[in-house]
């Protein structure tokens, strides 16, 4: 299943729409990694929108280091390994993606300590292993 959208922000949101989840790694304070597997859902402009508890490692690292890496996988071969900046959003832009995420993924936005976090990626990797020979293509986005 390679993406079919022509451009990389494209092909990202064509696989987030379709798989709905992923990896997201955050680092603390000390650099120590921490890794959770989220629900996603992508906005129109490419970036990827996850909620988070406030009492979670995943929101307080974010705020020391808003750098990320996730990994999203098809379960047949395919995968894009991503990296950016994460955002804790406030405002219009946190109720916008709150009907992204809620429409993707139902009661995903429904308690009070979810705060939602919106992913703008700088680069990605997309491999495709069910294919011969295996796909595997870099971005700068």
């Amino acid at each position: 299943m390679t993406p079919t959208a022509p451009d990389p922000v494209g092909r990202i949101v064509e696989f987030v729409r379709t798989h709905g989840g992923g990896v997201v790694a955050t680092n603390s304070a000390q650099g120590c990694p921490e890794s959770a597997w989220v629900n996603l859902a992508a906005e129109d402009d490419g970036r990827l929108v996850f909620g988070t508890n406030t009492a979670s490692r995943k929101f307080a690292n974010l705020g020391s280091d808003p750098r990320v890496s996730l990994v999203l996988v098809s379960g047949t071969g395919q995968e894009f390994q991503l990296e950016g900046e994460a955002a804790v959003l406030e405002g219009a832009a946190e109720q916008d993606a709150a009907a992204v995420l809620e429409a993707r993924h139902p009661g995903a936005t429904d308690k009070d300590s979810t705060r939602l976090v919106a992913v703008r990626s700088r680069w990605a990797r997309f491999v495709d292993v069910a294919v011969e020979p295996p796909v595997r293509e870099e971005f700068e986005l």
